[in-house]
């Protein structure tokens, strides 16, 4: 006989839509403290406790909707951890194109195939102007973040003719980046350096 899972980061892996249900029911933030209350029913586990607090210590960033999530999953290595881990850069270019727009297009497709719907494209562009605008200027600093994304642009960027630079690489900008992880509940997260699971 399988036994009962202990806690609820056990059973995450769970396709709620098929085999039970989970609904994040309140999230109360206090300070750098996330308190996400749970009800949960697992199919396969009719005598699994049913009510559940996670708390998040150490919250650095969420995004989160109320109500019924058909996937959870919690990882200690994801796309939106790079900007806590990654070291920081930004980018400047030298060039000009006949349609920014197109230029606009590929650094919209590039930025995707790193980050996929997880992290806006406007995150770390250049917030003093708009993109298509300092494209079509032909020179200025484009984007700030994090390594991988900032040379990806520039990879982009060079594709088009620009000439290209960045500043020297600085250190993350959290000091504890490697030690944070998220909880995914479909689309929305909370990035955090732990979660506690508590019966409630």
């Amino acid at each position: 006989m399988t036994p009962i899972p202990e806690t609820l980061l056990d059973i995450i892996s769970t396709d709620f839509e098929d085999y039970g249900s989970l609904e994040l029911t309140e999230a109360k933030l206090d300070g750098t403290r996330l308190t996400l209350a749970f009800h949960v029913a697992v199919d396969d586990y009719p005598e699994f406790h049913p009510k559940w607090h996670v708390i998040c210590r150490t919250v650095q960033e969420h995004s989160l909707s109320l109500g019924f999530h058909y996937q959870c999953r919690y990882a200690a290595d994801h796309v939106l951890l790079v900007p806590y881990r990654a070291r920081q850069t930004s980018t400047s270019f030298y060039g000009k194109v006949e349609n920014a727009s197109a230029v606009v297009g590929a650094l919209v497709k590039c930025h995707k195939t790193i980050a996929g719907d997880w992290i806006p494209f406007e995150r770390f562009l250049n917030k003093e102007i708009d993109v298509t605008e300092l494209i079509a200027g032909g020179f200025g600093m484009l984007a700030e973040g994090p390594e991988p994304f900032i040379l990806a642009y520039e990879d982009t960027l060079r594709q088009y003719g620009f000439s290209t630079s960045h500043v020297e690489l600085s250190q993350p900008t959290h000091p504890n980046g490697d030690e944070m992880s998220v909880l995914i509940l479909d689309q929305a997260y909370v990035i955090a350096e732990e979660f506690v699971p508590i019966e409630v």
